[in-house]
């Protein structure tokens, strides 16, 4: 599909309301014309989001040719009825226009093409400037696709034969992690596989509860994600870990007794080093309860912490939560950038476990400019974690947690065996309740009522039925992780290592530091 279905040759009559951000349908496929409804998926198309400026009727383009989207501009005109549902024809004929010469009205129009990707994002940007995008540019969802990153696929399982031999199959493997075994507390999880940070407000009540219910049969965690403590979710989890991230939403010393563990977060893979600004208008109902903040009023986080700065405060604040809570493991959540020096803090710090967040882990929303362009892909940044956790003496005593782009089973395995101790799940939590990675998370109008807010949208969600489907893929996951260890030989999950691995890529192999599998060895001081 490379051009868009006309969805009708006429256009529909909407009510716009003056400061809210729509969703305009490119792609014709649209059950809910003229607005997304996810259908795009799998297609090169994505939403147009614009923000109405004044409140009123509007007629929007249904056949998806317009020249001024998402406005009717009378293009439809050109297209028959048996048009509809199917693509324009090549030979379509341009709208004649009344321009004068000179007056700018007769410019060609700038379209993407292979050769100039950018070239229709800079003349939006000469044209509109920030005014219909806000000052941190155009926004989107989810991770960096997967086929633009170092893939799991590219490492391969070394299994047990001779030498080694592989466990039998009725051999027992332990599947416990151990959450800061230094802690005074430290926190069991029946698997090496939790749900990661994800907020509600960017999630659903309905979608959190089951997240956290599901979590709960597996006997493994969820974290709350910076949006403040949903009590619904942690009354759902008896190994809740608590967020704190820099705008410090809900957060009140009373509900420390009631987590497992606490982290502050420095960043994630999709967004770091920039604030964030919720708009009046969705920060309303329980949400603002949660976070704490008046109703209708901005919901602002900074970039940073403004009253935390050196490794010596955060100790002091992590000390005083253990305090408080008798010695529950205090971690950090660090985006994959500044790997070393920013662990190296978190040890500083008194850090009994690290989550380390790749470039691949996505977000409910996050700036393009951010998601595409920052952070180390998960892989290489899970090898050097652990190889400066190593190197300072600090593995075993400091839990290691990797997200990010990692999906399945076998994704898990390989990650534990490069160096991680646990693995968070954040998309493959979702897709276990219900997700279909529509990718359309920052429109509020997710077709499954996970990533919205709309009543009618989240009714869709069986929260029962959802939690018993992510129990189901933590069990299967697990049993299909403890399948490979016996065929290398381990009796427990935790001693899976890099020498299970091996990888046929040159690249893969300086990436990671795993051993090269041809017979010309990979000149390691390139590394």
């Amino acid at each position: 599909m490379s051009k868009p279905i006309i969805a009708d040759n006429k256009p529909i009559k909407v009510v716009l309301q003056a400061g809210q951000e729509y969703y305009f349908c490119t792609c014709g496929r649209s059950k809910n014309q003229p607005y997304c409804d996810g259908s795009h998926a799998g297609t090169a198309f994505t939403p147009h989001a614009f923000t109405a400026k004044d409140s009123g009727d509007a007629f929007l383009c249904r056949c998806k040719y317009t020249k001024d989207t998402p406005f009717c501009d009378g293009t439809h005109q050109q297209f028959s009825a048996d048009l509809v549902g199917k693509e324009a024809p090549d030979q379509e004929s341009e709208p004649e226009t009344d321009v004068k010469e000179g007056d700018g009205n007769d410019m060609p129009v700038a379209k993407a093409t292979t050769d100039e990707p950018t070239v229709a994002f800079i003349h939006q940007l000469a044209r509109e400037g920030l005014a219909n995008m806000g000052h941190h540019g155009p926004m989107t969802s989810m991770g960096v696709p997967r086929h633009l990153l170092p893939h799991w696929d590219d490492l391969q399982i070394m299994v047990a034969q001779m030498a080694t031999q592989p466990l039998q199959e009725d051999v027992p493997v332990v599947t416990e992690l151990v959450i800061g075994p230094q802690a005074k507390k430290p926190l069991k999880l029946a698997i090496p596989l939790l749900v990661s940070d994800m907020s509600f407000g960017a999630l659903s009540e309905e979608a959190k509860v089951a997240l956290a219910k599901g979590a709960e049969l597996a006997g493994t965690g969820i974290c709350s994600g910076e949006g403040g403590m949903l009590p619904e979710e942690q009354a759902a989890n008896s190994r809740y870990f608590y967020e704190l991230a820099s705008a410090q939403f809900g957060y009140d010393e009373a509900k420390l007794k009631q987590v497992q563990a606490f982290h502050f977060k420095g960043g994630q893979g999709a967004k770091t080093g920039t604030g964030g600004h919720l708009p009046g208008a969705k920060n309303i109902g329980k949400i603002a309860q949660v976070r704490g903040i008046e109703a209708g009023t901005p919901a602002i986080s900074p970039p940073t912490f403004t009253d935390l700065h050196t490794a010596e405060d955060f100790k002091r604040f992590a000390d005083h939560v253990r305090n408080v809570t008798g010695g529950i493991p205090i971690g950090f959540k660090l985006s994959a950038n500044h790997i070393e020096e920013d662990i190296q803090f978190a040890l500083d710090a008194s850090a009994d476990y690290i989550i380390l967040d790749g470039r691949g882990g996505g977000t409910g929303a996050a700036p393009e400019m951010f998601r595409d362009h920052i952070s180390v892909p998960t892989i290489p940044a899970l090898a050097r974690a652990r190889a400066y956790l190593d190197k300072v003496g600090a593995s075993g005593r400091v839990t290691l947690i990797i997200t990010g782009g990692i999906r399945v089973p076998i994704d898990f395995v390989k990650a534990l065996a490069l160096g991680a101790d646990g693995v968070a799940i954040a998309n493959s939590a979702m897709q276990s309740i219900g997700c279909v990675a529509a990718r359309m998370c920052n429109t509020n109008n997710c077709p499954a009522g996970i990533a919205t807010q709309k009543a009618d949208l989240r009714q869709r969600l069986n929260v029962e039925k959802a939690s018993k489907q992510l129990h189901n893929f933590f069990e299967a996951s697990t049993e299909l992780m403890t399948v490979m260890a016996r065929a290398c030989g381990h009796n427990e999950l935790s001693q899976f290592n890099a020498n299970d691995l091996a990888t046929w890529h040159r690249e893969m192999a300086l990436l990671s530091g795993v051993k090269y599998a041809g017979i010309t060895a990979v000149d390691k001081t390139l590394l």
